[in-house]
């Protein structure tokens, strides 16, 4: 049966990029004597995973397949168009409807979340218009405004939410990050002096035209599928999840306003931030089990009692300033390490009167709405050094990050879920490259300190040629701390295999 399974698979993903692809044979045209160019790529991947436990699926848990298409216009030489869409699949929605595990961990009612990518603002990921007169640039439409620096820690993009429904290996660009319909305008003034170049200025809009927040993990298998988090309850797990989340109203409410300075400072790097908008993740309390819905389920295959928690919550209003520098340490360029030089990327957000759910650690159920003031700060250093001991020919690429936040009011007595007054965490990646670029291997390290818990992601990416790329890796959590931190998903410890053709 689970070779059957495995083969249906490899069709798929065959027939897949075979249909998407057998018919370009075209990368650029010629529309009304304008050049249209296209690009695209077509991934399938699948997990296999090693724990059987009733927040996981043991063996092939995920079919993922991603078919991505870009292309823009250049309707004049200052006016340009561009667009992308994508569609997402995953196929273990298919594959497993029969299976009675599958079936009886309410993994199949997760279906109409994540079997397939069909609202539109999904589909459709950027459609936006750029018009560059002189030292001006205006844009309108669905885009992504990016205002960080550093590569792990999401401090300063918050203007954009994030799709994180299916874990967190997929950290590509187009998948993540959710294009929203922005109005963007920048002005470059002609400014070159010795100690300052390159400065602008950029404003950003968000008439809430359409509200689009983070997709966060979901609890409860019925609706997070094999990425809930394995929330420990005495005698039970998590079922389908009952909220009241109160939206902005589109246009009337939810508007938001964003300003940034930019300058090449002294050799510097530096922004000056303001953002005024609405948090992208709602904050919920919970409400009594008498005042929630019946729930359709009440015992788990396994026996325990399944609960349906009832929350009603809001987007509170979010609004911070914020800097970040970027700079180059040439004084640390040592000619036995590859004569590079590393760069340091710091970066700080102190967000006003953020919104909370505070609860009573006698009584976890007694929660309301408090406000305290939030300081995020997080530095990185990115270093190209040579070793030659283990490769002669390229660098290895080292970044490492360490964050902080500060809860600055935290309460004396309650507590805030997840958060304490002071958190942090550190990130490692390292890269490098053999055979010409075409085999490298990495490898990742998240550890969150509060909490004692890590996540690894050892991974290895073989690009046969311009069109055809292969990665095989794993994710590896272990937590210290019960219901804490990483150790959420401990049993979600897996390998995934992924093939991805690119062309354009």
């Amino acid at each position: 049966m689970k070779k059957k399974r495995f083969l249906i698979l490899v069709l798929m993903a065959a027939l897949t990029i075979t249909l998407a692809f057998s018919s370009v044979t075209a990368e650029e045209f010629s529309v009304l004597g304008r050049p249209l160019q296209l690009f695209g790529y077509a991934t399938q991947g699948i997990s296999y995973g090693f724990k059987d436990a009733y927040d996981t699926e043991k063996g092939l848990n995920s079919a993922l397949m991603n078919l991505f298409v870009e292309g823009d216009y250049a309707i004049t030489d200052n006016l340009k168009f561009y667009g992308s869409g994508m569609l997402t699949v995953d196929w273990i929605y298919q594959l497993k409807h029969n299976d009675n595990s599958w079936n009886d961990k309410l993994f199949s009612k997760s279906k109409g979340k994540l079997n397939v990518d069909d609202k539109y603002w999904q589909s459709l990921k950027e459609a936006r218009l750029t018009w560059a007169p002189g030292n001006f640039m205006f844009r309108a439409g669905k885009q992504i405004v990016s205002w960080g620096e550093l590569l792990a820690f999401r401090i300063m993009d918050q203007i954009n939410p994030l799709d994180s429904r299916r874990g967190f290996l997929d950290i590509e660009f187009e998948t993540t990050i959710i294009p929203i319909w922005l109005l963007r305008a920048d002005y470059y003034p002609k400014i070159n002096l010795s100690w300052l170049q390159d400065l602008g200025f950029e404003f950003v809009y968000n008439p809430n035209a359409d509200f689009i927040p983070n997709q966060d993990l979901m609890a409860g298998n019925a609706d997070g599928g094999i990425w809930a988090p394995n929330v420990p309850i005495p005698g039970g797990h998590l079922a389908t999840a009952f909220a009241n989340i109160r939206e902005p109203k589109r246009w009337k409410e939810g508007n938001e306003f964003g300003l940034r300075v930019k300058a090449n400072m002294f050799g510097a790097l530096a922004t000056l931030n303001a953002f005024y908008g609405r948090d992208n993740s709602p904050v919920a309390l919970a409400v009594p089990p008498y005042m929630s819905p019946v729930p359709p389920d009440i015992f788990a295959s396994d026996g325990a009692i399944l609960l349906h928690p009832f929350q009603e919550g809001k987007y509170p209003l979010f609004r911070f300033v914020g800097a970040t520098i970027a700079k180059e340490l040439t004084p640390l360029r040592a000619s036995f390490l590859g004569d590079v030089a590393p760069t340091v990327y710091l970066e700080a957000l102190y967000a006003f009167d953020r919104t909370f759910a505070f609860a009573n650690p006698l009584a976890p159920v007694l929660q309301r709405f408090g406000k305290s003031d939030d300081l995020r700060t997080g530095v990185e250093v990115a270093w190209k050094v040579k070793i030659p001991a283990l490769n002669a020919r390229t660098y290895f690429n080292i970044t490492g990050e360490f964050f902080y936040q500060r809860i600055m009011d935290y309460p004396s007595f309650e507590t805030i879920a997840g958060l304490k007054k002071n958190n942090y965490q550190t990130f490692l990646s390292v890269n490098t490259s053999y055979f010409h670029n075409k085999l490298t291997p990495s490898f990742t390290w998240i550890h969150d300190i509060n909490t004692n818990s890590n996540y690894f992601i050892p991974k290895l990416v073989y690009d046969l040629d311009y069109h055809w790329h292969f990665t095989l890796g794993g994710q590896l959590f272990k937590g210290a701390k019960e219901g804490q931190g990483l150790q959420l998903f401990d049993n979600k410890n897996q390998i995934f295999f992924k093939v991805a053709y690119k062309w354009g």
